[in-house]
């Protein structure tokens, strides 16, 4: 399958929690949720993401139509995807094999998993804790329609291992959503952009390149 590009337009200066929301909203494409190309038809909610960038980091803006929020657990650093609603933002090297999960919730939670190079025999609890990687700020308004997300990834914890970030450097980047509708939690609607060939969130192959805008 072809590889989708995500535009990430500049910004002078983190935009989280500054109102410029709509703002960058306005300049930036913004590339809708669907379903992995297995499956036929539209989410019943959709979603859209964009992106801007600065030398500081990666931001991402969101708008999430959502009928029935469900956030069972309100702290940070937490699988949130099993206990509610979760937009999930993957971040990968395109030349190297380790990669970010991270997480907003509709309530400003946030999460942040690492997969390192070496991963083999470990778990999913590893992952959540065996790092440093705590500085993501993420903040959540409910809306009219569900709810809207920012989430801010600082250069710092994407250079970490030596890549470069901004204009020439090579990343790749994915959105997931959990979105529950009955607080059994079962039956999650499962949405994504790009639309990866299956609805396993960790294809890493079919990320899309991020392209960073003057």
């Amino acid at each position: 399958m072809m590889k989708s590009t995500f535009e990430a337009v500049y910004s002078a200066h983190n935009p989280i929690g500054t109102g410029l929301y709509d703002k960058i909203r306005s300049r930036a494409t913004a590339y809708s949720f669907a379903f992995s190309s297995d499956r036929e038809g539209l989410p019943v909610e959709g979603a859209e993401v964009w992106f801007a960038w600065n030398p500081d980091g990666l931001y991402v803006g969101a708008a999430l139509k959502d009928s029935y929020l469900i956030a069972q657990n309100r702290s940070d650093e937490a699988l949130h995807f099993e206990s509610g609603d979760v937009l999930e933002l993957f971040m990968k090297p395109a030349n190297d094999t380790y990669y970010w999960e991270m997480y907003a919730t509709p309530y400003g939670n946030k999460t942040t998993l690492f997969f390192p190079r070496e991963r083999e025999g470990m778990i999913l609890d590893q992952f959540l804790h065996a790092h440093n990687f705590h500085k993501l700020q993420v903040a959540a308004t409910e809306t009219e329609p569900g709810w809207k997300a920012e989430m801010w990834v600082p250069a710092e914890q994407l250079q970490a291992f030596g890549a470069a970030w901004g204009p020439g450097s090579e990343w790749t980047l994915f959105c997931g959503r959990y979105n529950y509708n009955n607080v059994e939690l079962a039956n999650p609607e499962l949405s994504m952009a790009p639309a990866l060939s299956a609805t396993n969130y960790h294809l890493t192959a079919e990320y899309a390149t991020l392209r960073f805008l003057d």
